[in-house]
Parts: C-alpha cells; sequence; structure tokens
C-alpha cells in the first residue's frame, strides 16, 4: 500500500512537471519571436530575454532558504500560482494592443522571479515522496519528464500557433500552470520526522567562503567551473536569440518553422540522454563532458556554411546529442570527486554560472547580430566553444578528476 502511495505522488508530481515544461518549452520559444515581431530589433530582444535570466542569479540563493523554511508543496503551488497569474496579464495586455517591450520585459523578470522558488522545492520535495533507495529513479524519472516536455513543447507550439495565434500560446502557457497546480494539489505528503532547518555554527557568508576557498585548492574543479562558464557564454545566447534571428533572416522561414527546428534539438536530447545512460559509464565522465563541449560548438560552427531548413534539423538534432553529454556527465563528474559537505556549493557555482553567463550571452547576441551576419556569429562561437572542449581533453589533471582509494580527488 505504501508503494503504491508512493507510486501515486509521484506519477502527480511527474505529470505536472510535464505539463508545466511543456508550457515553459511553448513561452521560451513565443517570447522572443513576440518582441522581434513587436519591434524589429534584436538588441531589444536580446534585454528582454535577459530580463528573464536575471532572476535567477538575484534571488536563487534566497529561493532556497525559502524552500528550506516553508512548505515545498505549499511554495510550488505559490509559485505556479503566481506565474498563471502574471502570465494571463500578459495575455490582457496583448489582447488590448499592447506593444511596448518594457512591459513585456518586466513581466518576463516577474514570470522568472516566481519561477525560481519551484525548482529548489520540487528537489527538495523529492525525498519526502520515494525512500532513499529510490531517490536515483526518482530523479531520472522526473529529468526525463523535462526532457520529453522539452520536445513536445515546439512540437505543439508549431501546431498551436496555427490555430490560437502567437497571443494565445501564453494563454496555453497560463493553463499549463493551473494544470501542475492541480497535480501539486493532489500530492499527499504524509509526515514521518519533522525535519528542522540544520544549524550552523557559522553564517552563511562564512559557509559561501569555505566553498570558495575549497574550489580555489582544487584547481582542476575551478577549472572546469571556469570552463562551464565561457562554454555557457558562447552558446546559450545564440541558442536562445540566435535561432530565431538565423530562422527568420537566413532561412526565411516562420515560427512553426523555428518550433520544428526546436523540437528537433530536442529530440537529439533525448537520445543522447538514452546514449550516455546506456553505454556512458564505463567511460571516464570528464572524457564524455569536454568531447560533449566540441560537438556542441562544431554543429553551431557548421551553420555557417547551412542554407537549408533539412540541414539545419539535422545539424540541431546533433547538436542535441551532446547536451546531455555535457549536462549529466558534469553532474557525475561532481558527484564522483567533491565530499559531500561541499557539494552543494560547488553544484550552487555551476548553475550561477551556467544561469548567469546565459543572461550575458543572451544579452550580447542581440547587439552583435545587428553589425555581424548572424551565420558569422555561429561560426565564431562554435569554434569558440569547441575550444573550451579541447582545453579540458588536453589538460592532464581535469581528465585525472576521480577519487583516489582515500576518497580524495586525484589531479590537483
Amino acid at each position: 500500500m505504501r508503494s503504491i502511495f508512493l507510486q501515486r505522488n509521484l506519477l502527480f508530481l511527474w505529470v505536472g512537471h510535464v505539463i508545466s515544461h511543456a508550457g515553459d518549452s511553448i513561452y521560451q520559444l513565443a517570447l522572443p519571436w513576440l518582441v522581434l515581431e513587436l519591434t524589429g530589433s534584436k538588441t531589444t530582444t536580446s534585454l528582454v530575454a535577459l530580463s528573464a535570466y536575471l532572476p535567477a542569479v538575484i534571488f536563487s540563493l534566497m529561493a532556497g532558504v525559502v524552500a528550506d523554511r516553508f512548505n515545498r508543496r505549499g511554495v510550488m503551488m505559490f509559485s505556479d500560482a503566481a506565474r498563471m497569474v502574471v502570465m494571463l496579464a500578459l495575455v490582457g495586455f496583448l489582447l488590448v494592443g499592447g506593444t511596448s517591450p518594457v512591459v513585456v520585459g518586466l513581466i518576463a523578470f516577474v514570470v522568472a522571479s516566481f519561477a525560481t522558488l519551484f525548482y529548489p522545492a520540487r528537489d527538495a520535495l523529492v525525498p519526502d515522496l520515494v525512500p532513499p533507495e529510490a531517490l536515483t529513479s526518482a530523479n531520472a524519472f522526473i529529468s526525463t519528464s523535462g526532457q520529453f516536455a522539452h520536445l513536445a513543447g515546439p512540437l505543439l507550439a508549431g501546431l498551436l500557433v496555427a490555430v490560437v495565434g502567437l497571443t494565445h500560446l501564453f494563454t496555453i502557457d497560463a493553463l499549463s500552470f493551473a494544470a501542475s497546480l492541480v497535480c501539486l494539489a493532489l500530492i499527499s505528503i504524509r509526515r514521518t520526522l519533522g525535519h528542522q532547518p540544520e544549524s550552523h555554527a557559522h553564517g552563511h557568508l562564512s559557509d559561501l567562503i569555505e566553498g570558495l576557498r575549497y574550489v580555489w585548492r582544487k584547481r582542476s574543479l575551478g577549472l572546469l567551473i571556469l570552463l562551464t562558464a565561457l562554454n555557457n557564454l558562447f552558446i546559450m545566447g545564440p541558442a536562445i536569440i540566435g535561432t530565431p534571428i538565423f530562422v527568420r533572416e537566413v532561412l526565411v522561414l516562420d515560427f512553426r518553422a523555428f518550433a520544428i527546428i526546436e523540437a528537433f534539438m530536442a529530440g537529439g536530447m533525448l537520445i543522447g540522454s538514452f546514449l550516455v545512460w546506456r553505454f556512458g559509464s564505463p567511460l571516464n565522465p570528464a572524457l564524455v563532458l569536454f568531447a560533449g563541449m566540441i560537438m556542441d560548438g562544431l554543429t553551431y560552427s557548421l551553420l555557417f556554411i547551412t542554407g537549408t531548413y533539412a540541414q539545419t534539423k539535422v545539424l540541431l538534432l546533433i547538436h542535441g546529442l551532446g547536451i546531455p553529454m555535457i549536462t549529466i556527465s558534469r553532474t557525475t563528474l561532481i558527484q564522483t570527486v567533491v565530499p559531500y559537505r561541499f557539494r552543494g556549493r560547488v553544484f550552487s557555482m555551476v548553475n550561477l554560472s551556467v544561469i548567469g553567463l546565459t543572461a550575458v550571452s543572451a544579452a550580447l547576441i542581440g547587439p552583435l547580430a545587428e553589425v555581424i551576419p548572424i551565420a558569422t556569429v555561429f561560426l565564431g562561437i562554435g569554434l569558440a566553444a569547441a575550444v573550451c572542449g579541447i582545453v579540458g581533453l588536453s589538460h592532464r589533471g581535469m581528465m585525472r578528476l576521480v577519487p583516489d582509494k582515500q576518497g580524495r580527488a586525484n589531479g590537483e
């Protein structure tokens, strides 16, 4: 009976996760396209995209505190409800003829601010839904739901935009939050222990400094975080802003073509995740990680010589294969080499390097594309991203980042 209860809760979480992530995927495609249609400005589109990423940089650490101090399911439900209301406000603004990119950017900032509350609470809630021995399977199950949603979202966006129009894609996103809210309400938490926040002798700032010192001492680990930051600086802006510009200016196609191209990339991510799960275990995760960075960059650089819709879909499918090589292998590597007591702080540094550099990259790519053809931009940033992988592969200490028999990391 307990097993059925736990499986039911996990299923509700999974269903809500698929629906809300599909809505998020639709939103992430529709937002830059909306701003391009409203303004025609690549720089403005970049700034609006930046507004959707800044909250994660500003509020992520405090969101973790909220997740630990309050009912986690309640925090997630509040996040969904708030985002639903704000998204409906965006729809209302567009329906009455609003065209101000400043208003759209402010709404994107508020939506992203509420989103920062959701994910720390979700990750902290999972151990309350499954026994410890099932955590790995549960997390993999939830991760797969996100990838499935990112595959379905672009396909749905491409189909629905012809039926409901671009504005009501945001209505669908709002409805996805409502569906997630219902699924969360159906989850029943049976409290067995009243977990209280762990008390620390030192303050939060002291803990942060201790973590930074740990990474500074482990030079190869610090280089890993630096290469992660640089790779995201080169790749993420073109991925978010450069791709719709490429579809409009080089392929001269519409939103549906853009959505299908993104779906091909999501399909590559699903295939890549399966390949890493099936064949990656015997391999050095550092090798898989940096090979993924090289693939990530080279596939983007090849867009310079791509002139057809079919070629672009194939390249983005191959590009998607490399993304799980990076993300899964990096997570495995950190979990393997970093002691338990430092693991959360190291992951937070990785997350901030990913999100922070994504925001910077998204802000820079628009102005860059104003003066340099977007295909040339892809050539340059793709080669630069591939160099990050080459540096990692050629660094002897990095390739030996594995724990020794005493549980300490080599390669330092």
